[in-house]
């Protein structure tokens, strides 16, 4: 079940979204991720949708998804329990329906979401390398639904 995201969910939100940052990027050490959960928590609240999926057995959030108003995708993470089960295309499929594109933007070694993303619409349109990462970030940008 999709549904919106309770401010009382945020804590599960995060827990999901460190395991994900984490795993999907093997060269930055956990510990950069930790040192972000204030901005994480910062972008949920500043989100114009935080759509979550929950299991029919269990009414925690086992998946989300954040939207900014210009249509930027700032967050996408699944529980691992789940990656592979369609959870994330329904979550972009729920956010479809816009009068503009959406963009993302993803780092080079996370080639997951890439493909994911790519899979779902998303092309690059820009790629610019980020010291703090030491790696290039790409820019991403899918047509707006009417244009596809």
């Amino acid at each position: 079940m999709i549904r919106k995201a309770k401010l009382k969910e945020l804590d599960r939100l995060e827990q999901l979204w460190l395991h994900a940052s984490a795993n999907s990027h093997p060269s930055i050490p956990r510990q950069f991720w930790v040192d972000r959960i204030a901005q994480f928590r910062k972008d949920c609240r500043s989100a114009t949708q935080c759509l979550v999926y929950t299991d029919r057995n269990n009414a925690v959030a086992e998946a989300f998804i954040t939207l900014l108003s210009d249509g930027t995708v700032t967050h996408l993470c699944v529980s691992p329990l789940f990656t592979g089960c369609g959870i994330g295309t329904n979550l972009i499929s729920a956010i479809r329906d816009r009068r503009y594109p959406l963009k993302a933007e993803v780092l080079r070694e996370n080639l997951r979401t890439r493909y994911f993303l790519q899979k779902h619409g998303f092309v690059e349109v820009e790629r610019s390398y980020h010291v703090e990462y030491g790696q290039h970030s790409i820019s991403m940008q899918c047509p707006r639904a009417s244009a596809r």
